[in-house]
């Protein structure tokens, strides 16, 4: 009779092992997630005007946020056309600003002027500008005051090309 208590209740506990009966056990779980998107970079030009130092010199410019074309004349020896504005981070990531401005056609009949109050550096160096933040630029275009008749007729080009880059290379991590 021992012998069949000693089976049942070995019956019994196998059972009760199999179906998790009676046992007891602690369980835990952890769990990160990183999501990661990256960011916008882009520049924008905004609230440029234009100033000519003659009434009759047409200084007319064409923008369309990331461009801005101005077309200046009839200029005669000593006129100007200026061009005021702000170069704009509207991405949403920080950026590093640099200015550069090729020029085609500038010779003894044309004077130009960049000025740029953080790029005073030659060659320009870049600034760092946050999200959202602007930074200013002025920038002219005229015929030389001694220009001569050689000068009648002719015609330059100046540019202003804002790159940007964001990257931080500062960062480390363990």
């Amino acid at each position: 009779m021992v012998a069949k208590a000693l089976w049942v209740s070995m019956l019994v506990l196998s059972v009760l092992a199999i179906t998790g009966l009676g046992f007891a056990a602690f369980t835990a779980q952890s769990n990160v997630t990183i999501t990661g998107t990256g960011g916008t970079l882009s520049l924008a030009i905004s609230n440029w005007s234009t100033e000519t130092s003659a009434s009759y010199v047409n200084c007319v410019g064409v923008s369309n946020s990331t461009s801005l074309a101005i077309t200046a004349g009839p200029l005669a020896p000593g006129d100007w056309c200026e061009v005021f504005g702000n170069v704009t981070n509207t991405g949403n990531v920080p950026t590093t600003v640099l200015a550069n401005w090729p020029h085609e056609g500038i010779d003894s009949c044309f004077d130009w002027v960049v000025i740029l109050p953080t790029h005073s550096a030659t060659p320009p160096v870049g600034h760092d500008l946050q999200p959202g933040a602007s930074e200013k630029f002025q920038f002219a275009l005229g015929l030389d005051s001694e220009a001569g008749n050689s000068c009648e007729g002719a015609v330059a080009s100046v540019s202003i090309f804002f790159n940007a880059t964001s990257a931080d290379t500062t960062t480390t991590f363990p």
